[in-house]
């Protein structure tokens, strides 16, 4: 068996599905177009070669023999006429994500040459706000500090009335109509929601909102760019109980995730929040997992179709922190946080709480790309955890569920670090229990 702790070609990320909770996370996008992504208008045979491409390589490469139970060939014979009908590109690439959709895996995807430029582009746009669904209402649910949308007045808790004019579950179906399938209905949403509000820079975002005491008010928000990087932040909570924030797996993030670490040494408890982090780099999420033992311990693996396998470990003698941890997670936690919050849970490292998260783990090595300036990403690698748990489909379900309320949100209230601070607090205090009963029988046993 081959352990292998540094594995760069391995990506577990999700474009397209971030989502938090609690804050905003931004559309990458560049400044400039580079001249290696500038896209081209496709002919009639370009359009037959890019299809005949896309179909090929996911049939050479995909990690599923069985392609997720998907008659692949049938999938060919049902959308290959299609091509000769579809009246202009953008129609086009909306049919092959529909094709690469009927597999239900939110990695293997076709990207526009637009989409391929935001992945590429080093920074992002964002309108100050994200929204979602929360207790069955389209609400805001992060609002940018000191951005155009804090300056107007928007809070977490409002209700979205309408977008751009329209009401609000008008977009929501349209989006619906235009997102392929993906590996859950989570994922589903994630693009949904990001889908409504996303634009261009410069755009305007128009917004109809329902304060908390019903009456309504229009806010026009402009996209604009910032920075769009892995961030660590962290803090020490009143309880001395340390929080860490990591938005994404990206090297080398793991040396500002270590000296964030190394401050609460000594603390009690340990809350990670990944929240909304959508994956990464399977390296750095090993290599961050090794801070939290003190020995070689089993990662998982990843397998291609062939049977060939890449064992995952971490690494031996780098623990930072040997105190209890609690993870936080959500339906935005997805491929290398749920990879990372999976295996910590199965190890009894971490007691992971929130909501259940994407259900979205599998593995690519890169995206090709194809003529006209679009690319397609292929899952090539599936993953097992060391308890044989894939988590792709299912998703980490947290050992502490705490689901989002609208009454949260308006009181700015975090009851899911609440309850991860509360069962950190509850350990430390066990632990101190024993400590003192095994003191008080020691003493009475030497007398």
């Amino acid at each position: 068996m081959r352990f292998i702790s540094r594995f760069p070609t391995i990506l577990l990320i999700l474009a397209a599905l971030t989502f938090a909770s609690v804050g905003v996370l931004p559309r990458p996008v560049l400044a400039s177009k580079p001249a290696d992504v500038l896209s081209d208008v496709l002919s009639a045979r370009d359009r037959i070669e890019v299809f005949d491409e896309v179909w090929e390589t996911i049939q050479e490469k995909y990690y599923d023999p069985s392609f997720n139970g998907v008659d692949w060939s049938a999938i060919r014979d049902r959308y290959r006429p299609q091509v000769d009908h579809v009246a202009n590109d953008d129609d086009f690439y909306d049919l092959l994500k529909r094709m690469v959709g009927e597999l239900h895996d939110a990695h293997t995807r076709f990207h526009t040459p637009e989409q391929r430029r935001e992945r590429v582009r080093l920074q992002a746009v964002s309108a100050g706000v994200s929204i979602f669904e929360v207790e069955g209402q389209v609400v805001v649910t992060g609002v940018e500090a000191d951005s155009e949308a804090s300056r107007a007045g928007v809070l977490e808790g409002m209700k979205v009335i309408a977008i751009d004019g329209k009401p609000v579950a008008d977009r929501v179906a349209e989006a619906r109509a235009h997102v392929a399938g993906t590996s859950t209905d989570r994922a589903v949403r994630l693009r949904i929601y990001r889908m409504i509000i996303d634009g261009d820079p410069g755009s305007t975002l128009k917004l109809t909102l329902a304060r908390f005491n019903g009456s309504q008010f229009d806010v026009s928000l402009t996209r604009r760019i910032v920075a769009d990087t892995a961030v660590v932040t962290s803090r020490k909570l009143a309880s001395g109980v340390g929080l860490i924030k990591l938005t994404l797996w990206k090297s080398p993030i793991r040396k500002q995730f270590k000296k964030a670490l190394e401050q609460f040494r000594d603390s009690p408890g340990v809350v990670l929040d990944l929240r909304g982090n959508p994956g990464g780099e399977a390296d750095e999420v090993v290599k961050i997992a090794s801070y939290f033992f003190n020995t070689h311990v089993p990662f998982g693996k990843f397998s291609r179709r062939s049977g060939k396998a890449i064992y995952l470990r971490t690494d031996d003698d780098d623990r930072v922190y040997k105190g209890p941890v609690a993870i936080l997670i959500n339906e935005g936690s997805g491929s290398g946080s749920e990879l990372f919050a999976g295996v910590m849970q199965e190890n009894g490292r971490a007691v992971i709480v929130g909501r259940r998260s994407c259900g979205c783990v599998l593995g690519i090595s890169e995206f090709k790309r194809v003529k006209g300036g679009g690319e397609l990403a292929v899952s090539e690698y599936g993953y097992l955890s060391p308890r044989e748990n894939s988590f792709e489909g299912a998703g980490v379900v947290p050992d502490k569920p705490v689901e989002l309320k609208l009454s949260d949100l308006q009181a700015r209230r975090d009851t899911a670090l609440e309850e991860a601070e509360s069962v950190l607090l509850s350990k430390t205090s066990t632990k101190i229990g024993i400590n003192q009963r095994a003191k008080a029988s020691s003493h009475s046993s030497s007398r």
